[in-house]
């Protein structure tokens, strides 16, 4: 991604001799605005691109998780570069006078340097609500939808300024090419996706408790079932109807001598969240487990059995058989137990040697556990560690290695809290454990 940030910036460098452009304070700040702008329009398609959530593009970066988590940097960075971009420009404006800087916020620069303010000003509310305004899930992908919008006012900004494009085609359909790009991913995952996106029906068969915010829910298909492999995950949405009476578009709660108003952008059949498929490979049904972390999650208490349910995906690379080492460690704290189960529920007899930590709050806790307990006991290739915090405390490297007999031989496999992998990594790393036989998916990755 970085280098298809440099190539704009190299064209721009070979269009023209640079000595015309960093002649005085004037043309260098305006050339430094230049060179941010190209790194920081190309940065903002691409991020565009990979919140298509295409199939290949998530390979690529190693599963889903990852390339969400390069999307979130490169949003950072493509933002930052376009502040630059206007900072560079308002100072080399303020070398001729105050009086021409200001202009261009005033609306006197004319019509294509007001949408490009414009368009920055958008994108400073958009990022703000995302980082800080704690929205609730379908008003957060709404704001994600946004970007697309503003991508394609500050694309008219950028190919509607006079400059070095009009001396280098090449530069010119670069530019175009990547923006066409960028355009097309959010056509796709945000204004088509009903019709583009491949999703299959199925229907609610069974849902079961496990505990107050824990459940299990079975759905079966209306035609073909998924194909997946244990430890993915996918985005479901349901049609319920008590659901939808629960989650309506406005609710009015009193709360002492208030009252509280909470919007909801949305119906709830275009609304996707991910969950963990704990099924086993090869099963007609698909079976996920669902935490209730939010007033959706918490609505799906009410899901009714022959509610509708639309399935996309699958998505994830976290899966103990996309690693040709038998001897595995998995390590799993609280909910981030989910994609085991499915990986477990799907070993059957094989020459695998698996220990599985399982980290809880307490010794009474420990969704599957006894699940876990039957598999091992009937295939011998399973053996369950509980790990209760009150007892133990957090799991630790040390503690894996003294109770599987060492590390040298094992790849590691970690779901959980991000606080505990980024500590489990660390500890691992420090152990000598190399980089590529430590796998992790944070299962609180997308909100």
């Amino acid at each position: 991604m970085v280098l298809l940030c440099v190539i704009p910036i190299v064209l721009w460098a070979r269009a023209l001799p640079l000595g015309t452009r960093f002649s005085d304070a004037t043309s260098t700040l305006t050339s430094l605005g230049v060179v941010c702008a190209l790194a920081g329009i190309t940065s903002f398609a691409l991020n565009l691109v990979l919140g298509g959530r295409f199939g290949l593009i998530g390979r690529f970066f190693g599963g889903l998780p990852r390339m969400y988590a390069a999307h979130q940097i490169n949003g950072r960075v493509a933002y930052l570069l376009l502040v630059a971009h206007a900072c560079f420009i308002t100072a080399s404006r303020a070398t001729i006078s105050p009086d021409t800087a200001l202009g261009l916020f005033t609306g006197r620069a004319g019509w294509v340097v007001t949408v490009g303010v414009a368009a920055l000003v958008c994108m400073s509310i958009s990022i703000f609500l995302t980082l800080y305004s704690h929205a609730n899930h379908e008003l957060f992908v709404y704001i994600q939808r946004s970007f697309g919008a503003i991508f394609l006012i500050g694309a008219l900004h950028a190919f509607m300024t006079p400059g070095t494009k009009a001396f280098s085609s090449v530069l010119t359909y670069y530019l175009a090419g990547v923006a066409l790009l960028g355009v097309c991913g959010w056509i796709y995952r945000s204004l088509f996706d009903d019709v583009l996106v491949r999703r299959r029906e199925y229907r609610v068969s069974h849902t079961q408790a496990l505990d107050a915010a824990v459940m299990e829910i079975t759905m079966a298909p209306k035609s073909e079932p998924l194909d997946f492999t244990p430890g993915q995950f996918v985005y479901v949405s349901f049609l319920s109807r008590a659901m939808t009476e629960r989650l309506r578009p406005i609710t009015i709660v009193s709360e002492g001598p208030t009252e509280v108003v909470t919007f909801r952008a949305g119906g709830i059949r275009h609304q996707f969240h991910p969950f963990s498929i704990t099924s086993a490979s090869g099963q007609r049904q698909l079976k996920v487990t669902v935490k209730a972390v939010g007033d959706y999650t918490a609505a799906m208490r009410l899901l009714e059995e022959g509610a509708e349910a639309r399935v996309e995906g699958p998505y994830g690379s976290f899966s103990y058989l996309n690693v040709r080492n038998p001897h595995q460690v998995w390590i799993a704290g609280g909910i981030g137990v989910t994609p085991f189960v499915s990986m477990a529920r799907s070993l059957g007899p094989s020459e695998h040697d698996i220990d599985l930590y399982y980290a809880v709050k307490s010794s009474d806790d420990g969704y599957f556990a006894d699940e876990f307990r039957r598999i091992g006991e009937r295939y011998g290739n399973l053996r369950v560690i509980m790990v209760p915090e009150d007892v133990f405390g957090f799991v630790s490297a040390d503690y894996v290695a003294e109770s599987s007999g060492g590390l040298t031989d094992k790849d590691i496999f970690i779901c959980g809290p991000p606080i505990m992998i980024d500590s489990l990594r660390s500890q691992f790393a420090a152990k000598g454990v190399p980089h590529g036989r430590l796998h992790y998916e944070l299962f609180g990755f997308v909100r």
